[in-house]
C-alpha cells in the first residue's frame, strides 16, 4: 500500500466514458453549491462538484480545465504548479490536500482595559495524518466588548491566515532557530515551530511526492487513435484517469498534475542523463522543506497582503496574509474557510523541474503510440483541444 494515498480495495475498471458529451464539458466551470457555513460542503447535482465521490471521467475534465486554465497553465519548463485552494466539495475537516495547508490566528482584544489580552487563537488547524483526527476549533469566540472593540477599526489586522507547504515527514527546527533561537521568526508572537506550522497530513509529505511520481512513470492507457473525440487521445486526460485507477485521487489538483508531467515523459521516452539522478527525489528531496510558494505571476512573489516567512534557509515554504478585524467580524464562523477565500487561489505552490539538459528523451524508443507527438519538453503538456 502506497502510504502517500487511500488504501485501494480494488483497481478502478478502465473507462466506460458512455459517449463524447462528457468530453465537451472540458471548458466548464464546475462550483459547489453550499454557502452554509456548517454545511459538509456536499452537491447533489454531479456536473456542479468536484468531491472524490464523482466518477473520474467528470473529475479528469474538471482538473483538465484547472490544468489549462489561461495565465494559470499548470506545466511549465522549469516547474509545474497549482493554487493552495482545495478543489469544491472537499470538506471541511479535509481540507489542504494540495501539498499545502492552511489555518487561521488571531489576536483578539482583551474584554476589559482591567483584563490581559487572550492568547491567540488558531483556528482550524489539521492535528494528525489525515481528517479524521480533526482540527482545533474552527470559530472563533467574540465577546460583545471585544465586538465593539474590533468595530472600532475595522481595518486593523489582527489576525493572519498561515499557509504551509513545510512537508509533514521533514522535521524541524527551521535553520533560524538553530542555536540559542534568538533569530526564531513568530507570527503574532507565536514561534514558528514543527508541531503549529507544518502540514500534518500524510499526502503531505516529501515521500509521498516521491511515490507519486514513481507510480505515474508507466504508460497510460490509451484511446482509439482513429475517433479524434475520444478524450484518452489527451495526454492530460488519459494520465488522470492513470492516477485515478492507481491511487483514487483524481479530484486533487497536485496529483493529476505530476502524474500527467511523470506520465509524459515516460510515453517520450526520457531518462536521466546521470543514472543517479532520481527524479522523484529530485522534485522532493529530503533536504529541503517542501514544494516552494509563490504567486501566478512570479516564483518569488505574493498576493498583497501576504509575506514569506523567513525560515533561515529561503525555502518559501511559509507564508503569512492578513486578516484585518472586518475579516476577523465578518468570518469568525469559519476563518480556515474566509483564508481560502481571500488569498488561496493566488497562493500557488511551484514544483521545481529537473533542467532540461538533465534529461535524454528518446520517442523513437518508447512504445507508447503517442510518442510521436513528443516536444522537445515533453512535460510541458499542451491543449490541443
Amino acid at each position: 500500500m502506497h502510504p502517500h494515498r487511500y488504501p485501494l480495495s480494488n483497481r478502478r475498471a478502465r473507462l466506460g466514458l458512455g459517449g463524447v458529451a462528457l468530453w465537451l464539458l472540458a471548458s466548464t466551470t464546475l462550483a459547489c453549491g453550499s454557502t452554509e457555513p456548517d454545511s459538509s460542503n456536499e452537491c447533489t447535482d454531479l456536473f456542479k462538484c468536484d468531491v472524490p465521490t464523482q466518477p473520474d471521467q467528470e473529475l479528469c475534465v474538471a482538473r483538465r480545465s484547472d490544468a489549462f486554465n489561461q495565465n494559470q497553465v499548470a506545466f511549465q519548463p522549469d516547474f509545474l504548479r497549482w493554487s493552495c485552494a482545495d478543489v469544491n466539495g472537499v470538506t471541511n475537516s479535509d481540507r489542504g490536500q494540495e501539498y499545502c495547508e492552511y489555518f487561521a490566528m488571531v489576536q483578539l482584544p482583551a474584554n476589559s482595559e482591567a483584563e490581559p489580552a487572550p492568547e491567540v487563537a488558531i483556528l482550524g488547524r489539521n492535528l494528525g495524518e489525515d481528517y479524521s483526527y480533526g482540527t482545533t476549533e474552527e470559530k472563533l469566540e467574540i465577546s460583545y466588548e471585544q465586538l465593539v472593540a474590533l468595530e472600532q477599526d475595522e481595518a486593523a489586522v489582527v489576525g493572519q491566515c498561515i499557509f504551509s507547504s513545510w512537508n509533514s515527514d521533514i522535521p524541524g527546527p527551521i535553520a533560524a532557530c538553530a542555536g540559542d533561537g534568538a533569530n526564531c521568526p513568530s507570527v503574532l508572537g507565536v514561534p514558528v515551530d514543527d508541531n503549529i506550522y507544518r502540514m500534518k497530513f500524510y499526502v503531505n509529505s516529501a515521500e509521498a511526492a516521491q511515490l507519486l511520481v514513481q507510480d505515474c512513470s508507466v504508460l497510460p492507457p490509451g484511446g482509439d487513435l482513429e475517433n479524434a473525440k475520444d478524450p484518452l487521445n489527451d495526454d492530460f486526460y488519459r494520465a488522470c484517469m492513470l492516477n485515478g485507477e492507481i491511487n483514487q485521487t483524481s479530484y486533487r489538483k497536485s496529483d493529476t498534475t505530476v502524474c500527467a508531467a511523470s506520465a509524459r515523459m515516460t510515453e517520450c521516452g526520457c531518462t536521466a542523463v546521470d543514472p543517479d539522478l532520481n527524479v522523484g527525489e529530485y522534485i522532493s528531496p529530503w533536504d529541503r522543506m517542501g514544494f516552494p510558494l509563490g504567486t501566478w505571476s512570479s516564483p518569488s512573489a505574493l498576493p498583497a497582503g501576504c509575506r514569506f516567512i523567513d525560515d533561515g534557509a529561503g525555502s518559501q515554504t511559509l507564508v503569512s496574509c492578513d486578516l484585518s478585524a472586518a475579516d476577523v467580524i465578518m468570518g469568525a464562523f469559519d476563518l480556515k474557510g474566509l483564508c481560502m477565500q481571500k488569498y488561496a487561489d493566488n497562493i500557488v505552490v511551484h514544483v521545481p523541474l529537473p533542467p532540461a539538459e538533465a534529461l535524454r528523451c528518446d520517442p523513437q524508443a518508447s512504445q507508447s503510440p503517442y510518442a510521436s507527438s513528443c516536444s522537445a519538453t515533453p512535460w510541458v503538456l499542451e491543449d490541443h483541444y
